[in-house]
Formats: C-alpha cells, structure tokens, sequence
C-alpha cells in the first residue's frame, strides 16, 4: 500500500469518524428528547389528575392542564423530529462505515481489523515512519515555528527531508506575533529560521492582545482555560490553512501537514499525544489536515546537540537559563522561571513587569492561583539587590546542554561579537 493509498483511506476513516460522533451526538439529544417528554407526560396526568379532584381551585389547575398539554406537545413534536434526525444520521454513519469498508478492501483485499479508528492509528504510524515519502506525497506543509529550540530543529529537519524530495517548495513556515506578550526580536527570529533554507515565511497576528484579553475577561487565564493559545496562536495559524487550500485549487480535496515542535518528554500530557493525527476541527470535504509532531521523539540533549552541531541561531533567552521561548510572561512557567524572566527584562530594559503588574493590579486578579506577579517581582528585586543584574554569556545554552567545546565551535561559525549577537534581537549587551 503506498503513500497516496494510506492518506485516501484515512479521509474515509475520518469521514465514518464524524460521521459516528454526530450519531452519538444525535442519540443523546434523542434521549434527552425522550425523557423531557415523558417527565411532560407524566406532568400532565399530575394536572388531569387534580382537575378532576379540584373544587374551588378548578380554574387555577384548568389553567396548568393546558399548559402541561402545551408543553407536552411541543415536547412530543421535538421528539419526533429528534428520532427522525437520530434515523438520518443513523443511515450517514452506516454509508460513510460502508464507505470506508469498500476503500479498505480495495486496497488491501482484505476486511480491517478493529474498525475504522483502529485502521487510523495504523495508517498514522506508518506514515510517520516514513517522513520523506509523506512530505513528497501530500500537497503543502505548514510549520508552526514559535522560533524557540524545538522549532528551530523542526524546521531545519523538515526543511532537510524535503530537500532531499524536492519538495521544498511545499513547506511554509507559520509564525504567530503575539504582540508585545513575546521577548524582542521572536519574529524576526523566526523568519530569519526559515529564510536560511528559502521557505516561504507567514506572520499570523490576533487583533486581540494577551493583555487586552486578560482585561476583558478580568483575569489571567490558567492551564484549563489557555484561552491565549487558541486566540492568539492556534485560530490565527489554522486560517492559513484556508489560503493555502485557494492557493493550491486543487479541484479536490488538499492534503496538508500541520506540523508542531512538541515533544513527548516535556510532559505527560504532550507524552499522551501521537506523532501523527488527522486534525478534525480543521479538517473538511476542501482539505486533510494532519498534525504531524515530527521532533516528537527527541531528547532535549538532541535538540541542543543539533543546535550545535547545525549552526542554529537560537534566542539568547535559552543563555540566560530560561528554557522555553514562550511569552515573557507564560501562565504555565514556574516562579523560578518568572523571576529569572523579570530580572532579564530589567537588564534589557523592558517595560514588561510593569505593564504585566499595572494590569494585576487594576482588575484585581492573580496571575496564578499559587502566586502573583507582585510576588515575582519583589522576589527579583530581593535577588537583584543580594546578587546584582543576572549575567550570562552566548552560547551558554550550549555550553550547558552540549560543552565547552562544542559551544566554542558554534560560536566560532556563527562569527559574531556579543553586541552584534544581541543586536539583532533588538538588544543592548
């Protein structure tokens, strides 16, 4: 079965898939239907009931048998009509089911085994077994760089495999300007990542802000409502997909890889999610998308030894101990994090804290549940005061991660002074 084969057979495993959800949506509103219905019916026997036992009060309970009566038949239609809707989507989930059995013994000669969901886990796996021939197979790739370490790896990985396929032309580096809530310099950064191999470069931009958000909703999100993920970065990044879909005009439906820097070992949650998966939420008859987590496999020792080794610029935020190159100020990053954050700020002179802290103050609510920013800010100013400005030098991340020599190598080959590295992040050294 080659590649072309796998990703038709996996629209079929996507279609019997939604197509199986809107019928276990549909039965529950049928059942929720149903038992309105008879909690009405039941209402109205009440009601006949104590018309006919009434007396004095015969108008008043007249009165409540006819709304019960109202109600129970406008329940009764809706029932109806939910059963009806429940039979459709009853026979959309056999034909789409129908649907993919054919594709699958057409291609296979055989019948799957374990259903369709079972066959898509499959297909999955052994498509990003085979990393080359996928990208040579599909129709666009876009990866989402945030310029941080696993992005930068992640697209010079990607970059690398489809130019061993001549398919560099398919890849299109996504970039989400987050508007104030990143470190200087984090677009120019990443365009800069992608320019080194001739890909295409996209700024995506919410007309929302991170703090204008937190205003309006009157306080910070937090690790189950990461509301700034999905406005800032993930609705932003899937209208690309959108372009590139008109852009293409296929006259059938386009594949694309959506492709992630996210690794298993940075935390049980990412350890849970599969190198491949078909995106549903953007997925639709016009396009396929997948989310393809093709670093998803390395260590942090790898990412930084390929760093090295491949001359990657990297943001000079990793040098001065902060190990993720998310916003300045991330609701997810630990106190440790912040204040080392803060004091960077400070010594490259950055208004940060004190916006952050201005609107901590005026909507009166923590930036997180275990502590606030006025908390991380006098712990920086103690640290400060106790240790002087934080200090560090390029290449530290890789003196660090990889060793004295291997940062001296990288360092000799990216041929730049201190000022001139920091420069182009907008800094002062």
């Amino acid at each position: 079965m080659n590649v072309t084969t796998r990703l038709r057979l996996l629209e079929h495993t996507r279609l019997a898939d939604a197509a199986d959800a809107a019928l276990a949506r549909s039965d529950a509103k049928a059942r929720a239907t149903r038992s309105a219905r008879d909690d009405a019916f039941a209402d109205l026997g009440r009601w006949m009931h104590a018309t006919s036992t009434a007396g004095d009060e015969y108008q008043h309970a007249a009165f409540a048998l006819q709304q019960a009566l109202g109600s129970y038949q406008q329940l009764a239609g809706a029932e109806r009509a939910a059963a009806a809707r429940l039979r459709r989507k009853s026979t959309t989930a056999r034909t789409a089911q129908d649907g993919f059995d054919r594709a699958w013994a057409r291609a296979t000669k055989g019948a799957p085994h374990g259903g369709h969901s079972a066959a898509a886990i499959r297909l999955l796996d052994e498509l990003a077994s085979m990393p080359r021939e996928l990208i040579r197979a599909v129709d666009a790739v876009a990866v989402q760089s945030s310029a941080g370490k696993d992005s930068v790896v992640l697209v010079d990985l990607l970059a690398t495999w489809a130019d061993r396929v001549g398919c560099l032309d398919k890849l299109v580096v996504v970039h989400a300007d987050l508007q104030g809530a990143d470190w200087p310099g984090v677009r120019e950064l990443a365009e800069r990542q992608a320019r080194r191999y001739g890909l295409r470069f996209v700024t995506v931009r919410s007309p929302k802000t991170f703090l204008s958000m937190v205003e309006a909703r009157g306080m910070f999100p937090d690790a189950q409502n990461r509301l700034c993920t999905a406005t800032l970065k993930r609705d932003e990044a899937a209208k690309v997909f959108t372009e590139i879909t008109r852009a293409l005009d296929l006259g059938e439906q386009a594949v694309i890889l959506n492709c992630l820097g996210i690794r298993a070992a940075e935390s049980p949650a990412r350890g849970r999610k599969r190198h491949l998966a078909i995106d549903k939420r953007a997925s639709n008859q016009n396009r396929l998308v997948l989310t393809w987590h093709a670093v998803f496999g390395l260590t942090e020792a790898d990412i930084w030894e390929r760093i090295a080794s491949r001359t990657l610029e990297y943001h000079p935020v990793y040098d001065a101990l902060i190990p993720r190159l998310s916003c300045t100020y991330c609701i997810l990053a630990p106190f440790e994090v912040l204040v080392e954050a803060t004091r960077l700020c400070w010594l490259w002179n950055l208004d940060t804290p004190a916006a952050y802290l201005d609107v901590e103050d005026r909507i009166g609510h923590r930036f997180t549940h275990k502590f606030s920013l006025a908390d991380v800010v006098a712990e920086a100013r103690r640290r400060n005061q106790a240790d002087g400005p934080i200090a560090f030098e390029p290449g530290d991340a890789i003196r660090r991660h990889v060793g004295e020599q291997a940062a001296a190598a990288y360092l000799g080959r990216l041929n730049l002074s201190c000022t001139a590295y920091l420069a182009r992040f907008g800094l002062a050294a």
